[in-house]
């Protein structure tokens, strides 16, 4: 009898790790590098290229607000899930010929960047920036809603970690790969080369041949019917997908845990950098620790996230998730009472990094299980949004809190400020608040129309 359990139990392990190894999660992965890929292309590297041509560091700090986009990418969504585009070929379905769209103007407006000037055409670069990032934007969006639609409801924590770690991937070779190139090529050949491998991310969409989940066809009639109105359409793009969303058990305090779940694990990354330096570590070290080691973590944390997504139910995993995240800020805490131990610094930032990854991996699965297949593009752009915008604007005030309270305290203070999510999770988990947005497998949405 033990036995048959144990062989059970074996069997049910090796299907969790299994997940991985499907066609479907590794098209998540590549387009979790595609994804990625164009950010650093607009900051950071764009700022280094327009450094080396002699632009003045003003005008270099301006073309930061060539991001916006993706500040304000959520207005764009209800366009992505509301607008059918024609169908280029045959097979191309809603979502990929948005997919294919963005890709090609987005490698249409690389290529404008590497044949502009930083220092003669900054205007000009300028205008080829906002549009890479502003059709980097929609891909994300479109992406997001690709991913959710073409994994059935037990793969998307495995989707969601895939998805994570082919971003950071693809922010790596956008940043590090364009630094090492730059060194052996001129900035004009970089981003040229940028270019082709936007265009290369075409056939990768193209190879998604069904998805799993796409928008019930009686739905598109409607739409057809009364195309001509305007506030109608406002309405079905705009409205429905937030009164869908608020007719369900426990909304606002969903909502709410989803601003707070990952405050006290952004707090505590805002002043992470600052508080290095603090404590003598080197440039150096930093750099070492944080961009190779700390980078190797993180993806690591993002694929124990999904395998915890897989094995657990959602709430479940993230309340386990959740709470790593909330021990983990201790751990800081620890490092300023050790002081500069190079040893100690790695095991902080691998063991932040891994718990903040599993804790993106569970959180990014659980917005996905909330979208209704209707409104995928505009409810989950929406959730992000506020997943964002509450970390962002209640963690500014991390750098007071950091002054008042000494690092040790302030580790100890991020820590306190994750517990109001996790009750938050309890109150909703007892509301089942996933429960029938998505079916729970390929066998459910069989029928789905336009999901080739």
């Amino acid at each position: 009898m033990r036995s048959g359990s144990g062989s059970a139990d074996a069997a049910s392990w090796r299907e969790t790790f299994l997940v991985y190894a499907q066609w479907p999660i590794f098209l998540v992965f590549l387009l979790g590098i595609a994804s990625g890929f164009p950010l650093l292309l607009t900051s950071s590297t764009l700022a280094a290229r327009m450094s080396e041509s002699g632009v003045d560091i003003k005008m270099i700090g301006l073309f930061a607000l060539v991001g916006l986009p993706y500040t304000f990418k959520f207005l764009a969504a209800p366009i992505v899930d509301a607008v059918r585009l024609p169908r280029v070929r045959s097979h191309l379905g809603h979502r990929k010929s948005w997919c294919v769209l963005m890709q090609v103007l987005l490698a249409g407006s690389l290529l404008g960047m590497s044949v502009c000037d930083p220092s003669r055409e900054t205007l000009l670069l300028g205008v080829f920036a906002l549009c890479t990032s502003t059709f980097s934007a929609m891909q994300d969006i479109v992406i997001d809603a690709l991913r959710i639609e073409l994994l059935s409801r037990d793969s998307q924590g495995a989707g969601a970690a895939a998805s994570v770690a082919g971003y950071r991937i693809g922010m790596l070779l956008a940043g590090a790969g364009a630094f090492v190139l730059a060194t052996y090529l001129p900035w004009r050949e970089v981003y040229l080369v940028s270019a082709a491998v936007m265009a290369g991310f075409v056939p990768v969409t193209l190879m998604i041949r069904r998805l799993c989940l796409d928008v019930p066809s009686g739905g598109e009639q409607e739409a057809g019917a009364e195309r001509g109105r305007y506030r109608d359409w406002v309405y079905r793009a705009v409205v429905a997908p937030i009164v869908d969303f608020m007719k369900r058990p426990a909304a606002w305090g969903t909502l709410l845990f989803i601003a707070l779940f990952k405050l006290g694990d952004a707090m505590a990354g805002s002043l992470s950098v600052p508080f290095y330096l603090d404590m003598g570590f080197s440039k150096l070290e930093i750099a070492a620790i944080q961009k190779v080691i700390g980078v190797v973590a993180v993806l690591v944390g993002t694929f124990l996230g999904g395998f915890v997504v897989k094995r657990m139910p959602m709430m479940r995993a993230l309340a386990f998730c959740g709470t790593l995240q909330i021990l983990s800020n201790f751990v800081f805490a620890a490092l300023a009472v050790i002081g500069h131990d190079v040893t100690a610094l790695t095991v902080c930032i691998c063991i932040e990094n891994v718990s903040g990854g599993m804790g993106t991996a569970a959180f990014v699965a659980f917005m996905a299980q909330l979208c209704n297949v209707r409104f995928t593009a505009t409810q989950y752009a929406l959730l992000s949004s506020i997943s964002s915008v509450g970390r962002t604007l209640i963690s500014s005030s991390a750098g007071v809190l950091a002054d008042g309270l000494g690092w040790g305290g302030f580790f100890v203070a991020t820590a306190a400020f994750g517990v109001p999510g996790m009750v938050l999770l309890y109150v909703i988990s007892r509301e089942h608040v996933t429960d029938g947005v998505l079916p729970d497998s390929k066998e459910d949405a069989r029928n789905a129309p336009d999901g080739v």
